[in-house]
Formats: C-alpha cells, sequence, structure tokens
C-alpha cells in the first residue's frame, strides 16, 4: 500500500469556509474510486490551537502504484491543480494501516515524520501509531495518530470528510 500526501498552504486571510464547502460538494466523488483504500480530506485553519497555516492536505492510501497513478491522471485532479497550483506529492510504503471506521470516526489527524538514523534496525522500528509508512528514499518514518483533539508538536488537521474507494 502507498500513502500520498500533497498540501497547499493558503493565505493567512483565506476563508477556510470555502475549502469546507469544496469538500462537502466533492468528497463523495471518491467513493469508489479503484484501488482508492481511503482518502481524507484533511484541512487546517489558522486561528485553531497548535495549527500556523491555513491548509488544504488531503492524504490517500492507494492499493499499489496503478491505482496513484490512475488519480494523477484523473479530471479530478487536473481540477485540482488548475484551482490551487502544481503539488509536492509526498509518498511512503505503508507498514501498518487503520480500520477505515478509526479514520472515519476521528474529528483530527496529527501527523509526525521522523528521521530513520542510518544503519537502524529496521525491523525494530517502533509502529505504535495506526498508521505508519517510510520514505526510504529519504529514510523518513511516518505517523499518523486519529483522535478527537489535535496533538501538540504535530502537524494537525482536520478531518473534513473520509472517501473509501472500491
Amino acid at each position: 500500500m502507498i500513502v500520498m500526501q500533497y498540501r497547499f498552504t493558503l493565505p493567512a486571510d483565506y476563508d477556510m469556509a470555502v475549502i469546507e464547502q469544496r469538500i462537502a460538494e466533492n468528497g463523495a466523488k471518491l467513493n469508489g474510486f479503484p484501488g482508492l483504500l481511503f482518502k481524507a480530506y484533511l484541512f487546517s485553519r489558522r486561528e485553531e490551537a497548535l495549527t500556523p497555516e491555513n491548509r488544504y492536505a488531503p492524504l490517500y492510501v492507494w492499493q499499489n502504484a496503478e491505482a496513484m497513478a490512475r488519480f494523477l491522471q484523473s479530471a479530478g485532479f487536473k481540477k485540482l491543480t488548475a484551482d490551487f497550483g502544481w503539488p509536492q506529492i509526498e509518498t511512503w510504503l505503508a507498514l501498518r494501516l487503520p480500520q477505515i471506521d478509526e479514520v472515519k470516526n476521528a474529528a483530527y489527524l496529527s501527523l509526525s515524520k521522523t528521521p530513520i538514523p542510518e544503519h537502524a534496525d529496521l525491523a525494530a522500528l517502533t509502529l505504535h501509531s495506526p498508521l505508519c509508512a517510510w520514505d526510504v528514499s529519504r529514510w523518513q518514518l511516518l505517523r499518523l495518530d486519529m483522535g478527537s483533539m489535535p496533538i501538540a508538536g504535530r502537524e494537525n488537521y482536520r478531518i473534513g470528510y473520509v472517501a473509501t474507494g472500491a
């Protein structure tokens, strides 16, 4: 499985209701997308506690590279890039995944990225978060926790909607 995320940092005075409306109108369009495990429509509001910027930052979990490529070649992704610009996309290989209901029932997703030291015992990595993945090109471990509140010291997002694939 592949975890994929891109972020759009928006101006400090951006009306985040526009993003929430976009999620409400378009979130369900990805339900049933072949090869998608889930997409969490994530956003942050600058004025909320523990959130320094306005952002739109969806996170996807794909069953395989073909499904991810199909999405990136879709009209939906083309529309997104026309509206917000060309994103830098981060990808990780999934090591541990949550139950989809765990994501759907959460209000916040809190993310942390930590370096994996050279010559680390990769079999001994701590995978206590519901979603853990690694980027072996940068030797970085991604941990995602979900819950009812943001977590201090993490990149925190509200979950606006969770789409599930076919």
